[in-house]
């Protein structure tokens, strides 16, 4: 493990230069682009160091187990090393304070944020070098930079919540970074809403485990789950341990921690653009393509996964929040595979490739295999965030042009960028050979996935068999439209023009939009194939050399328990003996994917125009995506605005019509009828005075005859 001081500046060191953009006009942009980049690789450089000494340090070494090999206790083989920094939060038992918390966990992510965010620096000092507001830029990308460290490495909900809205924040200025344009602006707003929904289970959640467990710090609360301690409420339920303990919620009785997992569930939904809360995710490519490459497909989209991962003990101890977990991963899964085959905008097929690709990790942790899912998470970040940049290489090199419809025949003009997404293609399809170590990254982390959910569903894990069909037909798909992709936009001849529907430009390439044949195609400069080079070399050999160490001999002398898995949990370790034909079944749908986008275009290139230009039911179905954002419009926000347009006419003609606007009325009416009396006119005056004195005198009369 890294000295202290290192570990100090790899967290922070992204926030303090991310300031820098405050004081860009006094430095200058090339200072800030200078700072920020050099900070994020040095953190990069880092990270991966502190993993790769991590991992050569732990060969071999022996683990405390329980009967089932599992290790038993989260510090008990290597411990989590805190750092605290200060205190933020002591009011009675609830305490939080700023922390590093350095696990097996943490590394990995540390790892992968500041691996590709410092990849993403460097490739966009070519990709942004025209935009005149670059140093506005590279801060944001710090900042979100800082905001997802410091989500990694909490020690407490509170700092994790703090991460957590963080990095909206800094995905809501990057993905509307040309706030100038519609599209961006109504894109940003989009995200920012659907997280919120996720937010609240989230936020929820966390006064659910404060309400049942007295704590917010990690470590309290995952260790009374694991000992099974007895724990008491705050109120409305009894003494109970920890993994049996019941609370009202709702008027009903439930398990407390199915509670808290279906809220935390949630929350990881929105962020993780997970089934029912994905459709901001799509949209979100309208900001630039480094931005889709680092928060929307390598790092803020997996604070979803990681969460649900970092609460392994609580979602190992329920049934029903983690068959949500299963279902929902498994749904997106398949979901997003059939939408991104009918998609012709570049960033958008990779996009729906990242939901389906995350809905994987999801059902992988909702089936108890964690490490599978931290491995897919892991691989994943390199060869989805070369995919995102190669593309951004090929809007590049295609002057801001992103319809496939509108390539062709670009690998003669883009020989670099062309075998990178070759490359990211073969990873995010899982190609390899069973059985052996041949293979790219996406190999053994996917078939890790799929033979853990055939174990599961043979050990009746819920929906485990569900997953697992899901997830082959997800994988067939998954070739079929990654293929397509590299067919229409680097084989055949170069298109002539539009063929079907309008070209999207994301709204910064608006401004700068050139007809795609005015000039050639042109390879990317140095700045931006670095990057693609470095993240090549680890979509091919990141599985390779970590598989042993995330899902293989080594995992439990890695993982340290820091994922938790309980006696019964075996499906990790039982896909060893699961049959032979679920080993070749992900090969076999992935040759079959590779063997129908090659027939359809590239033998036969205008075959998949013909298939849309007949516009059946199904293609119409997957190119409108499921018509969620017609339905979501239709139904949440016409109906919202209905709601609020109802309670605002209440509001007028019944709370102020009877308050404020009821009697500022009354005033005014009475008023005007007191001022009518004063006509200027004396002998009007002299009549009311005269009127008034005969009245009271007779009043006074009939009083004085009266007690007579």
């Amino acid at each position: 493990m890294l000295p202290d001081i290192f570990l100090y500046f790899i967290v922070l060191a992204p926030g303090l230069v991310a300031l820098t953009g405050l004081v860009h006009k006094q430095i200058g942009d090339s200072a800030v682009m200078f700072l920020t980049t050099g900070v994020v690789l040095a953190a990069g450089a880092l990270s991966l160091f502190q993993l790769f000494a991590y991992v050569s340090g732990i060969g071999g070494a022996d683990v405390p187990v329980d009967e089932a090999g599992h290790a038993v206790e989260a510090a008990a083989a290597h411990g989590a090393h805190v750092l605290t920094l200060m205190s933020w939060i002591d009011v009675g038992a609830f305490q939080a304070n700023w922390a590093i918390r350095v696990d097996a966990l943490s590394m990995v992510m540390m790892a992968v944020i500041t691996g590709v965010s410092g990849l993403v620096h460097l490739y966009s000092w070519g990709y942004m070098s025209d935009d005149p507001h670059r140093a506005r830029f590279f801060a944001y990308l710090s900042l979100f930079t800082f905001a997802m460290l410091m989500l990694v490495v909490a020690d407490n909900f509170i700092q994790l919540f703090f991460g957590w809205e963080g990095v909206g924040l800094a995905s809501y200025l990057l993905i509307g970074f040309w706030y100038t344009k519609k599209a961006p602006n109504d894109a940003s707003i989009k995200a920012f809403v659907t997280n919120r929904v996720g937010d609240f289970g989230l936020a929820i959640g966390i006064m659910a485990v404060f309400f049942v467990f007295g704590s917010v710090e990690f470590e309290p609360v995952l260790s009374a789950i694991r000992n099974n301690t007895v724990i008491t409420p705050l109120a409305f339920a009894d003494p109970a341990p920890a993994q049996e303990a019941v609370i009202v919620f709702l008027g009903q009785r439930v398990y407390a921690l199915e509670v808290i997992g279906i809220l935390l569930f949630i929350g990881a939904m929105g962020k993780s653009a997970q089934f029912f809360l994905h459709v901001w995710l799509p949209d979100a490519m309208e900001g630039p393509t480094p931005v889709s490459a680092l928060i929307h497909a390598a790092t803020m989209v997996t604070a979803g996964v990681y969460l649900v991962c970092l609460m392994s003990p609580i979602y190992e101890h329920t049934l029903y929040a983690a068959g949500m977990v299963t279902i929902i991963g498994a749904v997106t899964a398949l979901y997003a595979a059939t939408v991104g085959m009918a998609q012709n905008d570049i960033k958008r097929v990779i996009a729906y490739s990242t939901c389906s690709q995350l809905g994987y990790m999801f059902f992988a942790a909702g089936i108890g295999a964690y490490e599978a899912a931290m491995f897919h998470l892991f691989t994943h970040a390199f060869f989805k965030a070369l995919l995102f940049l190669g593309a951004g290489s090929v809007i590049r090199g295609m002057h801001h042009e992103q319809d496939m419809r509108k390539m062709g025949g670009l690998a003669k003009f883009m020989p670099v960028t062309y075998a990178a997404m070759l490359i990211g293609t073969i990873a995010i399809i899982g190609l390899g050979v069973p059985q052996t170590l041949i293979g790219f990254s996406g190999f053994f982390s996917k078939d890790a996935i799929l033979e853990s959910a055939f174990a599961a569903g043979e050990h009746h894990v819920m929906f485990g068999q569900v997953a697992f069909w899901f997830g082959i037909v997800a994988a067939l798909l998954t070739s079929f439209y990654s293929w397509r992709l590299i067919y229409m936009t680097f084989h055949g001849p170069m298109a002539s023009g539009h063929e079907d529907g309008d070209a999207h430009h994301d709204a910064h390439d608006a401004d700068h939009a050139h007809d795609a044949h005015a000039h050639d195609p042109h390879e990317s400069p140095a700045t931006m194939l670095v990057p693609l080079a470095l993240l090549s070399l680890g979509a091919m050999f990141a599985g390779f050399y970590f598989h042993e160490w995330f899902v293989g001999n080594e995992e439990t002398a890695f993982w340290g328990g820091t994922l938790y898995s309980a006696a019964d949990n075996h499906v990790l370790h039982d896909r060893h003996n699961v049959p032979q034909w679920v080993l070749w079944a992900p090969l076999v749908v992935t040759l079959a994917g590779f063997v129908i986008a090659t027939m359809t275009y590239y033998f036969n290139r205008g075959f998949g125009k013909r298939i849309a230009d007949s516009g059946g039911p199904l293609y119409q179905l997957f190119s409108n995506k499921w018509y969620f954002d017609e339905l979501y419009n239709a139904t949440l926000v016409k109906g919202s605005a209905m709601l609020g347009n109802a309670f605002s006419k209440a509001d007028k003609k019944i709370i102020d019509g009877l308050g404020p606007d009821g009697v500022t009325s009354l005033t005014r009416w009475g008023a005007r009828r007191l001022s009518a009396m004063h006509t200027g006119y004396l002998y009007h005056y002299a009549f009311v005075i005269i009127g008034a004195a005969l009245v009271f005198g007779a009043v006074m009369w009939l009083n004085a005859g009266g007690a007579n």
